[in-house]
């Protein structure tokens, strides 16, 4: 028992020596020496022949008695090797007294000292560099950490291996959240899989940058497909007064273009908005909203003359063209109608080398259109724009969807000058947004179809009335600073003009002063005497 008993106490002077800076690990074999044995007459126990194990055990007795709790530390390593503290400490007292008789206890001990005061000395340094440098310390708190961590979680799977699982998935679905939603928004669908996706979707409200991007890949991986039905003709229904009307193509890129909307009951600050689904021939759903904008730029509500007017209309018609050319649909979406994002761009065409030929794109993005109820993705493609300028303000422009939206139809932003029904007859524009669903497309609910064209009409009027007032107020201080300017330059002008007269008349004075106090004034005769020699 004792020979095995040394062979653990060995293996085992690592952990005795953990509570010193300066332990290290000692593995070592030994030879029994039969004498030592109580049949043979020795003190009991089996100590090493090899003077070399002989220092081990001295160095294992110092590292207990050095430890912090040598009493434990010794019942620890005794309980670890099946022996009992009195047998140990015996073992080490025997292995001790034996040295002493040799005469070799004070050189051996004389060793292990100064090699236990080397180690605490080279250990002594790194400590002092590592407690000066605070990166390193940082980083090996760091180390620890996640070494506790990983053994921490390693203990927990093998323990609960279900929930591990499960609470790894939901961790890295939170990193790729993270990471995403800045990005796309997290994507759930990319495109249109019935039954299981709709169309292109997002968890989070998608970066317009992203939107735009993804269109723009499309193209490139192949261009853009038109999502509406084959176009077909409606004979439209005609009256015992009225001729006989061409029929109307429905289906088809351009089917708004005929579509015949009234403008009557557009009021001012206000949009209304008209949902059909039998009204026109053709088509599954239509819905238009509108709204009025008056041209009035007095705000003191005082009388306006003809030149006002004239610059009213001008800059509203300058506004209005802005916004149509530059797209900006969707500048100001009420607050409380969701969120809606539209942005236009240009993909150069792929038959044209000199990059001069472009195909205008768009894409929006509508809350509660996606997948359930996420954001959806609608791309767009133009389908005709029309502008009237001169005596009438007129713009229209529209857009068909292409493949991988959540509905076929066509979208049209248009502009009309007209009066207000209101008494009086204000003069001002209709901003209308008509989405046209053919029959066979795929529709958006009603309330959801409202609430986008309605947005739309509200953001375009805001976006010309800022711009209008804008446009009058940087005219009218530039008006402002041109009349200070030319009232300056008059008033040095007359100024001027005062001071070079009252130079003449001073100089007149002064001349007639001259010629009464001298008589021969005017009158001088050469004598000739300049010309005569002095001598």
């Amino acid at each position: 028992m004792g020979a095995i008993a040394f062979f653990c106490l060995l293996s085992l002077f690592f952990q005795c020596t953990l509570h010193l800076p300066t332990a290290s690990a000692i593995e070592a074999t030994f030879t029994p020496n039969p004498a030592d044995s109580v049949e043979n007459g020795g003190t009991g126990g089996p100590l090493p022949v090899s003077m070399q194990q002989r220092r081990q055990l001295l160095e294992l007795e110092a590292a207990i008695v050095n430890s912090q709790d040598p009493s434990g530390t010794l019942s620890h390593v005794a309980g670890q090797n099946g022996m009992s503290p009195e047998e140990l400490a015996g073992m080490l007292d025997r292995n001790r007294n034996d040295l002493q008789d040799s005469g070799q206890l004070e050189g051996m001990v004389g060793e292990v000292n100064a090699s236990l005061q080397a180690q605490q000395g080279g250990g002594g340094g790194g400590g002092g560099a590592m407690s000066g440098s605070i990166p390193r310390r940082v980083l090996s708190l760091v180390v620890s950490i996640f070494a506790a961590l990983a053994k921490t979680a390693s203990v927990q799977i093998s323990r609960n291996p279900k929930q591990s699982t499960v609470l790894a998935m939901i961790l890295v679905f939170t990193f790729l959240s993270v990471h995403n939603a800045p990005k796309n928004g997290i994507v759930i669908s990319s495109g249109s899989f019935p039954p299981f996706s709709g169309g292109h979707t997002t968890v989070l409200e998608p970066p317009i940058d992203y939107l735009e991007r993804a269109c723009v890949n499309s193209w490139e991986k192949g261009g853009w497909e038109s999502s509406l039905p084959e176009p077909m003709e409606i004979q439209s229904k005609k009256s015992s007064k009225s001729k006989k009307k061409s029929p109307q193509v429905v289906g088809g890129v351009g089917m708004t273009g005929s579509l015949e909307l009234d403008a009557s009951d557009a009021e001012e600050g206000e949009v209304t908005v008209e949902t059909s689904r039998s009204k026109e021939e053709g088509f599954a759903l239509v819905t238009t909203a509108q709204t009025f904008i008056t041209m009035d730029n007095n705000d003191e509500g005082g009388q306006e003359d003809e030149e006002d007017e004239e610059e009213a209309r001008d800059c509203m018609y300058e506004s209005i063209t802005a916004i149509f050319q530059e797209r900006k649909f969707s500048e100001f979406i009420p607050g409380n109608s969701g969120s809606l994002k539209f942005r236009s761009f240009l993909v150069a065409s792929e038959e044209d080398e000199e990059g001069e030929d472009y195909t205008e794109g768009a894409v929006m993005a509508v809350k509660l259109l996606g997948d359930f109820g996420r954001y959806g993705v609608q791309p767009l493609c133009i389908s005709y724009e029309d502008e009237e300028g001169g005596e009438s303000i007129s713009h229209c422009v529209a857009f068909h969807t292409l493949t991988g939206g959540h509905f076929d139809g066509e979208l049209r932003f248009s502009v009309e000058e007209k009066k207000s029904s209101a008494k009086g007859g204000d003069l001002g524009v209709v901003v209308s947004v008509t989405l046209a669903i053919p029959k066979g497309g795929r529709a958006p609910p009603s309330r959801l179809a409202e609430l986008m064209v309605s947005s739309l009409a509200q953001s375009i009027a805001t976006s010309s009335q800022m711009r209008m007032k804008q446009t009058l107020s940087r005219r009218s201080q530039s008006k402002g600073f041109r009349a200070r300017a030319s009232g300056r330059a008059s008033k040095k002008r007359h100024m001027r003009y005062v001071q070079e007269k009252l130079q003449e008349e001073m100089a007149a004075e002064r001349k007639r002063k001259w010629k009464r106090n001298n008589p021969d004034a005017g009158h001088y005769r050469p004598s000739g005497h300049r010309l005569k020699h002095p001598h």
